[in-house]
């Protein structure tokens, strides 16, 4: 998977623009992130390797959907690229780029981890910070 066609990680300013204003929904949004992207990567795998199509496709859409919510827009492609490999019948393709997706998951899910200690704080440390890996 060619990585320069989106972004990893938060896209910080996405998320201010929806956000900014409203961190209470945004931090009930990142707990939400931290024990669903877990559980739904689980469940892909699990289905992956059961031979369980349609079930890896429903975790992976729940996953495109609550990536895309936090501005996790690599992980969401991501993905959307899985799911689209089920979908074809790829199934050994899958569970390679499933590989890639448990990472930017987890760059993801640090990334998160430090938002929302930030927002402990106030607002105004998580819009001025920077995310790093």
């Amino acid at each position: 998977m060619d990585r320069q066609h989106y972004q990893l990680g938060v896209n910080l300013d996405s998320l201010a623009e929806a956000f900014q204003g409203s961190e209470d929904v945004l931090g009930q949004m990142l707990a939400l992130f931290v024990t669903q992207a877990p559980q739904r990567q689980a469940e892909m795998a699990a289905a992956l390797a059961n031979d369980s199509p349609e079930e890896a496709r429903r975790a992976l859409h729940s996953l495109v959907n609550i990536a895309g919510a936090i501005r996790a827009y690599g992980l969401a492609e991501l993905a959307k690229v899985v799911g689209e490999s089920v979908k074809s019948g790829e199934v050994d393709r899958a569970k390679d780029l499933a590989r890639e997706l448990a990472a930017e998951a987890e760059r993801v899910l640090r990334q998160v981890e430090a938002m929302r200690k930030a927002l402990e704080v106030s607002p105004s440390v998580l819009w001025n910070s920077r995310l790093t890996d």
